[in-house]
């Protein structure tokens, strides 16, 4: 693309209106590490590429000084190229069909949240061998308010705040060094990598870093490994050693690689423990996945971190029920309200990975699908009607637990409400899951009783004798043929409650 005729506000675009939250940052620059390892690894198949993937690694790391780094030990890129692709934007050599980021700006996204923003391009770490791009993010801001700003060009922008090294002049070589040193491990078998140094983060970063669920947050983000109980579990183990195995398409839609956040290993936050009573395949036609949902309510317990809808491309978190649903409605897919919908959908865990990428791709932003063709206008559908399942699902369970919890008479009529509001419900999770399930005649509770606070034993107490009281009054009434009074109903009752259960 040439971008002598492109106004300098297309960066303020780019930086501003497309990255708007802070995480972005780890999004695009592990989208980068993930796309260089891709490069690496097409190649080869079998224990051969599971070989190569162990051996590659993406580093982040957050320091005293307020600087922070993100590192990998891929291909990098090719010396001839590494300078145009950092002075242009929308040109990129990766392909659609084989590149999670493909536009060619992603690289801009720190720029509004440092003061210096600069790309290393590790050549050969044994020769020392670097090129160097940096952005100087505090003069491009003063420029931005500048009367100067309006009147240049993106190229003539990008020669003012940005400034290049090519290996023979660059003069870092002892800074660069002594921040991979510790790092030397990962380049034992291959010699190159990417190095991104983001200086000084401003705080808004800095407060996104330092928030509680921060690494939560990029578990879920991050193209990583399922924790390796899941992987030996009986049943679920199968479920998601096909998500990580390539498929006939070629497509691998749970491809994952090693990423450290300050040392620490990032996995996708799924345990056995938070897993329910089902774990199904789900098939979208362009996309696969897994739903986890229990037989006896779509509801979930406080505190389980696998719930919702999430959907992947590449690995790479693209969005969730709060992004996707309020979009589905604007389309006319959905008949209920959003909010109604994603109340239902935080019953369930959920993953979805599109594997069809020739007909499916991202929005600018890369947080939903692009809806520009008749494929994707169907996905939607599709997912449309799988989220009218879990809808439909959770208000069928509602329906029959509820009736079950406030019948007091074992008469026909109430026995065959109930058996018709259960059959009900089977058939909405058997469509679900695909597969036939069989509601326990015994309604239980997700959470066993010791587990709840004394508050919610005491109701579920009150819920049970209520009910049992309920039904002796009645069959009490049963027994009254000729009352002459209600004055003495009471003592008389008590009387005959004794007599029921001290005989």
């Amino acid at each position: 693309m040439a971008t002598e005729n492109v106004g300098a506000g297309i960066l303020n675009i780019i930086t501003e209106s497309l990255y708007d939250k802070p995480i972005v940052v780890f999004r695009e620059y592990a989208q980068n590490s993930a796309d260089s390892f891709n490069k690496l690894t097409q190649s080869y198949k079998g224990s051969e590429e599971e070989t190569l993937i162990h051996d590659l690694e993406s580093h982040f790391w957050f320091d005293e000084e307020g600087d922070l780094f993100f590192l990998d030990n891929g291909k990098g890129i090719e010396p001839s190229e590494f300078r145009m692709q950092m002075e242009t934007i929308a040109r990129s050599s990766k392909k659609k069909t084989s590149n999670i980021g493909y536009k060619g700006i992603g690289r801009l996204s720190g720029i509004s949240y440092c003061e210096k923003l600069q790309f290393i391009n590790i050549c050969s770490l044994e020769n020392s061998d670097y090129q160097s791009y940096s952005f100087d993010c505090l003069y491009y801001n003063k420029l931005k308010n500048s009367s100067e700003y309006n009147h240049l060009s993106f190229d003539e922008l990008i020669s003012k705040i940005g400034s290049f090294e090519d290996k023979s002049s660059f003069h870092d070589h002892l800074v660069i060094n002594k921040i991979l040193e510790r790092y030397n491990h990962l380049f034992s078998k291959r010699d190159t990598g990417f190095l991104v140094i983001m200086k000084k983060i401003n705080l808004v970063l800095e407060r996104a870093i330092q928030d509680s669920n921060f690494l939560n947050d990029i578990s879920w983000l991050l193209p990583v490994t399922f924790k390796q109980e899941l992987l030996e579990a009986e049943k679920v183990g199968e479920l998601f050693k096909e998500l990580s195995t390539e498929n006939e398409m070629n497509v691998t839609p749970a491809k994952c690689y090693n990423f450290f956040f300050n040392e620490s290993k990032v996995e996708r936050p799924i345990s056995l423990e938070t897993l329910r009573s089902y774990t199904c395949k789900v098939d979208l036609t362009y996309a696969i996945g897994i739903i986890d949902f229990n037989s006896n309510q779509i509801s979930i317990k406080k505190g389980n971190l696998f719930s919702g809808i999430r959907i992947y491309i590449d690995n790479m978190l693209l969005c969730d029920e709060n992004e996707f649903l309020p979009i589905l409605s604007n389309l006319g897919l959905i008949d209920h309200s959003a909010n109604e919908l994603i109340q239902s959908t935080r019953g369930i865990g959920a993953i979805i990975y599109i594997t069809d990428k020739t007909s499916i791709s991202t929005n600018a932003r890369r947080t939903f699908i692009e809806v520009a063709d008749a494929s994707s206008i169907e996905f939607l559908t599709l997912l449309a009607e799988f989220v009218k399942k879990i809808y439909n699902a959770r208000y069928a369970l509602s329906k029959y637990s509820s009736f079950k919890k406030k019948i007091i008479n074992d008469n026909e009529e109430s026995k065959e409400k109930l058996n018709n509001l259960k059959t009900l419900a089977a058939q909405t999770l058997s469509e679900l899951a695909k597969e036939k399930i069989v509601l326990n005649e015994q309604f239980q509770t997700d959470i066993p009783f010791q587990e709840l606070s004394l508050t919610e034993k005491k109701a579920t107490i009150k819920k049970f004798i209520t009910k049992q009281i309920n039904s002796d009054i009645q069959e009490y009434l049963k027994s009254v043929t000729d009352p002459k009074d209600y004055t003495n109903s009471y003592d008389d009752y008590i009387t005959w409650v004794s007599s029921k259960y001290h005989q």
